[in-house]
């Protein structure tokens, strides 16, 4: 069987969804054609900047199964919308590795974006596009992935549905290539997770998913932050001194660092630079986003993971907002395989990408989205 051993994302269309009318396309490529590592998407709030991460994040989710409910997706379910997510997926079947176009189709019969094979060639495939459908038998019942898909797609379906919930065997990623997408809403802080039925559990969203989905952390101890330090440290390989050591270089910076876990009290205390001692949650807004990103990046990133970051600048001053965008951009550039797509209604946060500025290891470009979307290719 053909196994993805690396996936990028070369494009997104919609059709009737949110606030994006018609039909609508976004390349995610750099202006020479490369998929890119960081892609910014500007647009006022409602103008439909997080229908494209939520989109995304739908196509990558129904991965998950052969069979759902539903789409998870209102634009979808209702029967008024659909999308299509392509992608740049190197198969390998043990023999040699071939790079295909992989488009998901939900929501229709038939694909929104068809890539001729000159197109294809402009982006290094010299193979048809493989397409892989989701929809409804007869407009109702379950979501089923569909038996019209092309071979190919259906080899890379199932090899993702035959490796969920494989646990990851150290932090970056290094120890699976699957594909997987991180989605951090704009609601991402961390709060304070229940003090009572504290335990050692393993958290539940650890495993290989081809889709996480991260909100307000500590809402329950089992999938919160601390729980997931705690889970390192019993297992004893590192991996929580390594995440540590990871907030205190990249978020703190000497000002402060997060202590080892009290294994009585199964918490995490931070230590200031005074010598007194504080939760997490009490960490500034700013901080509480930055250790969330970093820990959650860290931990649950594949070989080739897309992290989408709704409202990059949410609770963040400039000087943080500053160096949440240097922190991405530099991660970008060291770890093959990560990229990141990101909103913003800030006009600074274009010029602190600086998408036509050439920077070694950075694949950068951006857009401009409206009800009428506008594409800086137009």
């Amino acid at each position: 069987m053909n196994r993805p051993t690396k996936f990028s994302l070369v494009g997104i269309s919609t059709v009737d969804v949110g606030p994006l009318r018609g039909k609508t396309f976004v390349p995610f490529l750099d202006p020479a054609g490369n998929p890119t590592n960081v892609f910014l998407i500007m647009g006022k709030n409602g103008a439909g900047k997080t229908t494209i991460l939520d989109a995304i994040y739908c196509a990558m989710s129904l991965l998950r199964a052969r069979t759902s409910e539903a789409y998870g997706h209102e634009a979808l379910d209702s029967g008024k919308g659909a999308i299509q997510l392509d992608a740049l997926v190197q198969l390998d079947d043990g023999r040699r590795s071939v790079m295909h176009l992989i488009s998901m189709v939900a929501g229709a019969d038939k694909p929104l974006k068809f890539w001729t094979p000159e197109g294809c060639e402009r982006i290094g495939v010299y193979e048809d596009q493989q397409l892989l459908f989701f929809g409804k038998r007869l407009g109702y019942g379950p979501v089923e992935r569909s038996n019209s898909s092309s071979p190919l797609a259906l080899e890379f379906a199932e090899a993702i549905i035959q490796s969920l919930d494989q646990h990851p065997l150290s932090l970056w990623g290094t120890s699976m290539a699957l594909p997987t997408v991180l989605y951090f809403h704009s609601d991402r802080g961390l709060r304070r997770p229940p003090h009572e039925n504290r335990s050692i559990v393993r958290p539940k969203s650890l495993g290989y998913s081809p889709a996480h989905l991260f909100g307000p952390d500590g809402t329950n101890w089992a999938e919160s932050i601390e729980n997931l330090l705690v889970w390192f440290a019993w297992l004893g390989d590192d991996r929580e001194k390594i995440c540590r050591e990871i907030v205190n270089d990249v978020v703190f910076k000497g000002t402060k660092r997060l202590g080892a876990v009290d294994r009585n009290e199964l918490s995490i205390p931070v230590e200031t630079a005074s010598g007194d001692h504080h939760r997490l949650d009490q960490l500034s807004s700013g901080e509480r986003q930055l250790v969330q990103l970093a820990i959650r990046i860290a931990a649950h990133m594949t070989g080739s993971t897309i992290v989408l970051i709704d409202e990059t600048e949410q609770h963040l001053h400039t000087v943080m907002r500053r160096r949440l965008i240097n922190i991405l951009k530099s991660w970008a550039q060291e770890r093959d395989g990560l990229s990141f797509v990101l909103t913003s209604h800030q006009t600074d946060s274009m010029r602190l990408l600086a998408p036509k500025t050439v920077e070694d290891g950075l694949f950068k470009s951006g857009c401009l989205v409206k009800p009428k979307f506008r594409s800086d290719d137009d």
